[in-house]
């Protein structure tokens, strides 16, 4: 009787951690949806690019993903559409408005910054010192609170006008 009981609370137990976790990570991803609704809203495209849909990729990170379709899909960025694409390869990756990248391996995410150089495509990066390589804005941890870093002249090169209300809320400026 007392195993049985003490598996059953190692096995409650459990769950519960389980499912604090998963509550946990579902709160960070809707943190970090409205950061990248945010991204969209306050970055200006050149003007050929502000037609048609507006589309934000995704990369290797499905429950994300999910709730950036659920909270955004149809809703407007300018007069434009949201489309929200997932991508579980690089291979799959074309030149979205906005592509987040979920941490991968970094060097991943410095192919993609390479492959995407030319195009209009705002990266979202996830993994320390990436600014340095070509992604536009990184997510990163904060006094355990979830913030962001912008490079700038990134932005420049790929002609994205980031507003000043982007660049006083992040963290670093590059």
């Amino acid at each position: 009787m007392k195993l049985s009981l003490t598996i059953f609370i190692l096995i409650v137990f459990s769950l519960s951690t389980v499912y604090s976790q998963s509550g946990a990570s579902k709160a960070n991803n809707k943190i970090k949806g409205i950061y990248v609704y945010q991204f969209a809203k306050n970055v200006d495209w050149p003007q050929k690019y502000k037609s048609g849909e507006f589309s934000i990729g995704i990369l290797g990170d499905k429950s994300f993903y999910d709730q950036l379709k659920q909270s955004y899909t149809g809703k407007l960025i300018g007069g434009q559409k949201i489309e929200v694409i997932f991508y579980s390869s690089t291979s799959e990756v074309k030149s979205p408005h906005l592509l987040y990248i979920s941490p991968y391996d970094k060097k991943i995410a410095i192919e993609l910054a390479k492959k995407l150089k030319k195009d209009k495509t705002l990266i979202i990066g996830e993994e320390k010192g990436l600014l340095e390589d070509g992604i536009i804005i990184n997510f990163l941890s904060r006094d355990s609170k979830l913030a962001f870093e912008i490079s700038k002249s990134n932005a420049q090169k790929k002609e994205l006008i980031i507003s000043q209300t982007l660049t006083r809320l992040a963290v670093d400026v590059l």
